[in-house]
């Protein structure tokens, strides 16, 4: 099974997404990028992350990248491994995560919460893909 993140899960998770019609339609209205960011281990560590080109219910592109800072997308959701991995295996809700300061952000946060339902959705479809623990 892949890891989280690797270039193999990113595929898996870009397949799933699209066969998901539930996030279909709570994404319809949806335009923008995102960064699913694993924050480095280190100071001076890279953070990897997974890229996500997603527009009106389905996902153009989904890819891993070795440094998320080489990207600039509308969007990012910052965590730790450890806590990306509780998100994952359904033991940490997003959404409180999120509004607890466990899971960061940058962008429009007004624009987030317009589209929760499709966030949610986009959580539950990765925590179904395949990985290692």
């Amino acid at each position: 099974m892949p890891e989280f993140p690797s270039a193999e899960w990113a595929t898996l998770f870009r397949g799933a997404l699209n066969e998901n019609s539930a996030y279909a339609q709570a994404a319809a209205a949806w335009e923008g990028d995102f960064m699913l960011e694993v924050l480095a281990d280190t100071p001076a560590g890279k953070s990897p992350g997974i890229y996500l080109d997603l527009s009106h219910g389905t996902c153009k592109e989904a890819r891993y990248v070795e440094d998320s800072t080489t990207v600039n997308p509308e969007f990012v959701f910052r965590a730790t491994r450890e806590n990306w991995q509780r998100i994952l295996r359904r033991e940490l809700d997003p959404v409180k995560a999120f509004l607890g300061g466990t899971i960061k952000m940058s962008g429009n946060p007004a624009k987030i919460m317009r589209f929760i339902g499709a966030a949610k959705e986009l959580i539950e479809t990765a925590a179904g893909v395949p990985r290692d623990p």
